[in-house]
This record gives C-alpha cells, structure tokens and sequence, in this order.
C-alpha cells in the first residue's frame, strides 16, 4: 500500500530487550498507519514503517503501542512530511 501525498513518513528503529519473542511486533500489523515491519541489523533490531496524517498521530502511535510494548527497551523515531518527488502516486513507480 502506498503512501498518500503529503502525509508524515515515519521510521521507528526498535531495540529489543533481551529474550523478546519474535512475535513481539505483530499485533502492530492490525494498525492502519503501519505500512511495514523489517528486522534490522546494527544498533535497532527493528525498523516499523508508518504513514500517518499529522505528527500526533505518529506521537500517539509510538507512546501508545510502541513503548507500551513490554519488550521494547529504546526507540528512536525519524520523521518527514514529502514536498517533492518522483514517485507517482496513482502507478507506485517512479
């Protein structure tokens, strides 16, 4: 599913805590903003896709399913709004 224009894009890189199930994320899939999950390599061990409207949607999401989460030990969040780009939104392609 593709993003809309000029919503927020968001990444948020995940540090598990020891012993953390590999179904801990799952339950993220059931939320309309999550547009992918990835297993990560380096400093996070996970990196969650969103697509959200406004910034607080992004808050909420993090504070409210993230951090509640009883595995996650860190975030860190990466934000950005799209002014331009080649993507064609009605093909998915460049």
């Amino acid at each position: 599913m593709a993003s809309t224009p000029n919503n927020w894009q968001a990444w948020v890189n995940i540090k598990w805590k020891p012993g953390t199930p590999d179904t801990a994320w799952q339950s993220w899939k059931k939320n309309k903003w999550v547009k992918g999950v990835w297993s990560t390599t380096g400093t996070w061990d996970c990196t969650v896709w969103l697509d959200v409207k406004t910034p607080d949607e992004l808050e909420k999401f993090v504070w409210k399913e993230v951090r509640n989460n009883k595995w996650v030990e860190n975030t860190d969040t990466v934000w950005a709004k799209n002014w331009w780009s080649n993507w064609d939104w009605k093909s998915k392609s460049a």
